[in-house]
């Protein structure tokens, strides 16, 4: 019986090589349909990101670098070069520029994946962009991006700050202590109707985007305070509360350190050179003095010349004359201080302190603020001014009779909003740290002030 079983399993395996070795003719004709030649934009890819920095960029619709549930729609090619001219201009330059070619070389992506499109989620959310592996950025809905428009080219940097952060975090880890400032305060699902934007940030979150994570927080405080800026951070922080305030300075804080202990980056550096490429090549005003005065971004001007800040600044000579005048001294008493603070974008108060060693008065005059439409501005004491000790303090005849001239120059003419020039290679410190008022009718009389922003 066993010889009979092994002769038929003999049989067998002689009758399945046979088959498995018989030639079977197919008259099937394969072809390549894919008759795609690279043209003008493969080569301003292969030039501008291919050869500098082993870029490359895909833009030819591929179902397998997006959610294959989801139907993205292709990105346009008329669209493709803009989009990249943004990434070279407001991302790679600025790195470079402030971290050095070989942070370039090592961090940067590798791969652009470009859609057409937005990835809209089932709660009704869209990604603008998403990071693979520490190596690609995908970017979705660039068939709506105009880069004529400064607002369009932000927000589409904005998707891609945030997004390299990500490679970032997954080359070095974000610190422990980053996700103990909103301890129990994340929530997955940030799109539920009751993660308004009011609840967010009043418990320190600067979108309600940033409650989805810790990663997600961490690349929105970054990209905010690049892209953003940093007068608009500390605005945003400040009205949302004295709860809410010191988390969002905390979180700055770990974030800068992070940025410099793992990458020797200053994130103010980031800043200079993103508003000031913004600013040359976007024709953003968003980091203008004007639009920080519009904005209510400042809280007040020290306007006490004696300072060091103003013994180390060049002052005009009305400055000059008009301070001094009060600064000296009021009717004997020593001046002490000497601010101009912003209430709204369309109030302030100047408040002047005064005493002796052993008692300290103050003296106010209420400001209305014009803006006029040649984006200048008219200051101009208020008609109707507060009501207090303070007030009365300001009207007392020989107090008037130093600050009089002041109040009425201040009226009788408007004034353009400017920083002071700095050498940012030298000094960056200074950067937006100097606000001055130029008198439009003299060229040679500007107000200068040291900007203190408001805080808790």
């Amino acid at each position: 019986m066993k010889t009979i079983i092994k002769a038929t399993l003999l049989a067998g395996l002689l009758v399945g090589i046979y088959s498995c070795t018989k030639e079977e003719k197919l008259n099937v004709k394969i072809e390549n349909y894919d008759t795609f030649v690279p043209g003008k934009i493969d080569e301003w890819i292969k030039t501008n990101l291919t050869d500098p920095y082993n870029i490359e960029v895909v833009y030819r619709y591929q179902r397998n670098m997006h959610d294959i549930n989801k139907n993205i729609a292709p990105a346009n090619e008329d669209k493709v070069i803009p989009q990249m001219d943004v990434v070279i201009k407001g991302f790679l330059d600025i790195y470079k520029k402030v971290g050095g070619v070989p942070f370039i070389k090592t961090y940067t992506p590798k791969q652009f994946a470009l859609f057409g499109s937005g990835d809209y989620d089932v709660d009704g959310s869209v990604k603008g962009g998403t990071a693979d592996g520490g190596r690609r950025i995908t970017l979705y809905g660039i068939n709506n991006f105009d880069e004529t428009n400064p607002n369009s080219v932000s927000g589409n940097l904005q998707v891609i700050h945030h997004e390299f952060t990500h490679i970032l975090n997954q080359m070095r880890f974000i610190p422990g202590e980053f996700g103990k400032v909103c301890a129990g305060d994340y929530y997955s699902n940030w799109t539920a109707q009751e993660n308004t934007q009011a609840k967010a940030r009043s418990l320190g979150f600067i979108t309600p985007y940033s409650r989805k994570a810790i990663g997600e927080d961490f690349a929105e405080v970054l990209s905010h305070l690049i892209v953003a800026g940093q007068l608009y951070y500390d605005d945003f922080a400040y009205d949302s509360g004295k709860d809410a305030y010191p988390k969002f300075k905390l979180k700055e804080s770990i974030v800068r350190d992070y940025m410099v202990q793992n990458f020797n980056i200053d994130v103010t550096q980031l800043q200079i050179e993103f508003q000031r490429i913004m600013a040359e090549k976007y024709h953003s005003t968003r980091y203008e003095a004007a639009t920080a005065l519009s904005n209510d971004y400042l809280g007040s001007l020290d306007w006490d010349i004696r300072s060091t800040w103003g013994l180390e600044n060049t002052l005009s000579n009305k400055q000059k004359n008009l301070f001094t005048a009060i600064l000296d001294e009021l009717g004997g008493w020593t001046t002490k201080t000497m601010a101009f603070k912003f209430v709204s974008s369309t109030k302030a108060t100047l408040n002047i302190t005064f005493g002796d060693k052993d008692n300290t008065w103050t003296a106010a005059y209420d400001f209305d603020i014009a803006k006029n439409a040649d984006n200048t501005f008219k200051i101009s004491k208020s008609a109707t001014q507060g009501t207090g000790a303070i007030y009365d303090n300001g009207n007392i005849s020989w107090i008037l009779k130093d600050t009089q001239p002041l109040i009425d120059y201040l009226g009788s003419t408007s004034f353009a909003a400017a920083w002071k020039k700095v050498d940012l290679a030298v000094n960056p410190s200074d950067y937006l740290q100097y606000f001055i008022l130029k008198d439009t009718k003299d060229p040679n009389a500007t107000l200068m002030g040291k900007v203190n922003l408001r805080k808790y």
